[in-house]
């Protein structure tokens, strides 16, 4: 038997997953968990051998977690939970020791075919995040500008020039909020600035 644990902060959610895991006589929900700092409380004491992550946690983030998881419990499969297509955050989960990605939308029978995939050594991900892992490779590696910036850096100055928000921006690249900001936090540095406006003025005035 496959012992998981769940790691969701929606009540609701987690309550579904549990049912959904422990109705399947091949798996048997061993934690779970609304939180970050109450998995790597929990998960070890349990030693499950799959995770399902929810990527966006209230304290620490899935990718935080699932780093500080993996490397106390090095034989844990992690299947992250996420709600968007991010290239950016499946790049950072990947690095942090995540083996498969489902979208939380997905229906009950591809959740259990994920983790009975994990288990056989497959790295489970939803159809429309594997295009878009794919994709990615596809598109040449991004060429530094003479700021230092990268395109995806100099796409998101673009639009911050235009007077968009954070949540603007991310809608437009397809990104979350969260991933804009650690764009910005680059931007900011390499352009030595502190601010926005700074950043925007500093902009212009190569062009």
């Amino acid at each position: 038997m496959t012992k998981v644990a769940i790691i969701e902060d929606n009540d609701a959610m987690r309550k579904m997953l549990v049912k959904l895991i422990n109705r399947n006589p091949e798996y048997r929900c061993v934690c779970a968990c609304p939180t970050s700092r109450k998995a790597i409380k929990e998960v070890p004491i349990h030693q499950p051998d799959v995770a399902l992550m929810d990527i966006h946690l209230p304290d620490e983030s899935g990718i935080v977690c699932t780093a500080q998881l993996t490397e106390r419990m090095p034989n844990l499969q992690v299947i992250m939970l996420t709600a968007y297509n991010d290239t950016d955050l499946v790049f950072q989960a990947l690095k942090a020791g995540a083996c498969g990605f489902i979208l939380k939308r997905s229906r009950p029978d591809e959740i259990i075919q994920a983790l009975s995939e994990v288990r056989a050594g497959g790295a489970p991900m939803t159809r429309s995040i594997a295009r878009m892992v794919v994709r990615s490779f596809r598109v040449p590696a991004p060429e530094p500008n003479n700021d230092g910036l990268t395109a995806r850096e100099t796409e998101v100055l673009e639009l911050l020039v235009e007077g968009l928000s954070n949540k603007e921006i991310g809608q437009r690249m397809n990104i979350v909020a969260g991933t804009v900001r650690n764009h910005l936090e680059h931007i900011f540095k390499k352009l030595h600035v502190r601010t926005r406006t700074e950043a925007a003025t500093k902009h212009l005035r190569k062009k």
